[in-house]
């Protein structure tokens, strides 16, 4: 037909595999249960460089990530939540050039980290899991960024080196905290649920499964702005309010 735009391909990933098991020293992960959960028909696991599909709601797992380092706990909270029909937005892709620079300029670091910015501006929870073998300062810098959102919950265990800073700022913030992984799931699929998750007795959700695209944050001084037009309108409206009663 003329005029119709071929379909999108998906990228092939290309480099380095660094999906390969990285030995869990210090026993962070539990087994996996037997048999494992059987997958939803719904449910999607993203990894870049492809755009992450929605479902309703959503996980990012963000935490630790060093190849050859990290365990990989992001494989098993995959496995753990796969029951559910929800979506897990991975960072962790299969593939990494081994070429690539932690540059802006680098093009596809870029696309890497603004696959990851994006991604956990459109998910409903950010799931940090903070693996005591390694530093994750990148983790570190988006536990800031993202620990006044009301959509985070952390796992950190007593090893981290910066495990003290991570406890207390979930506890200025009100995050739900853990110290191990087998604490974690449950707590993720506590807040899919405070977010609005609910599933029948099928394990289907209840309503329509559609992805609701969500703002970008606001800056302080944007919101700080908005905040003082409405109170200027209020201030209007009280005015006029007092007129009437003349």
């Amino acid at each position: 037909m003329r005029g119709k735009k071929p379909e999108p391909e998906n990228k092939v990933p290309q480099g380095v595999d660094i999906d390969q098991d990285v030995e869990d020293v210090k026993n962070q992960l539990p087994p996996l249960p037997s048999p494992r959960p059987t997958p939803h028909k719904d449910f999607l696991h993203c990894v870049p460089p492809n755009a992450p599909t929605y479902r309703k709601f959503s996980v990012f797992t963000a935490g630790s990530i060093e190849m050859g380092s990290a365990v990989q706990w992001q494989k098993h909270m995959v496995t753990m939540l796969s029951h559910l029909p929800i979506t897990v937005c991975n960072p962790r892709r299969g593939h990494w050039n081994p070429h690539i620079t932690p540059q802006a300029r680098d093009k596809d670091f870029k696309e890497q980290v603004e696959w990851e910015l994006s991604a956990l501006e459109q998910v409903d929870v950010i799931c940090f899991f903070f693996d005591v073998t390694t530093k994750s300062p990148v983790s570190l810098l988006e536990l800031g960024l993202w620990a006044g959102s009301g959509k985070v919950v952390v796992c950190c265990g007593d090893g981290y080196w910066k495990g003290g800073n991570v406890e207390l700022t979930c506890e200025r913030y009100d995050i739900p905290f853990v110290k191990s992984f087998a604490e974690l799931v449950p707590a993720v699929e506590k807040m899919l649920v405070e977010k609005g998750m609910a599933i029948d007795a099928k394990g289907d959700l209840v309503g329509e499964n559609v992805h609701v695209e969500k703002e970008k944050p606001k800056k302080k001084a944007q919101l700080e702005a908005e905040k003082e037009d409405l109170q200027k309108r209020i201030d209007a409206l009280q005015a006029q309010l007092a007129e009437s009663k003349l």
